[in-house]
């Protein structure tokens, strides 16, 4: 099923994070992972570079970076579940 998305396993966990709630800061995403930051930003720009995502400074908090989904991302969503479902 990845193979079909074109992501790898830890883009997927990254997405259905993002995918339960949009626009989260890479503490929290690194958090639900139980990884850790400089783990995560690797991953986060190769994903930002790939399009499914794009990560913007905190309005209140200029240090923190929040990560939202892209149009992109969000479509993989819709075609994740279609791949699941067909294989049920």
């Amino acid at each position: 099923m990845l193979t079909q998305l074109g992501i790898t396993y830890p883009q997927y966990l990254v997405l259905m994070v993002l995918w339960e709630m949009d626009s989260q800061p890479v503490n929290d995403i690194a958090r639900r992972l139980l990884l850790e930051t400089n783990t995560v930003t690797p991953l986060l720009q190769r994903m930002e570079r790939q399009g499914l995502l794009c990560r913007k400074q905190g309005e209140q908090d200029k240090r923190q970076q929040l990560v939202s989904l892209t149009e992109q991302g969000k479509a993989l969503e819709e075609q994740a579940f279609a791949t699941r479902e067909a294989k049920n």
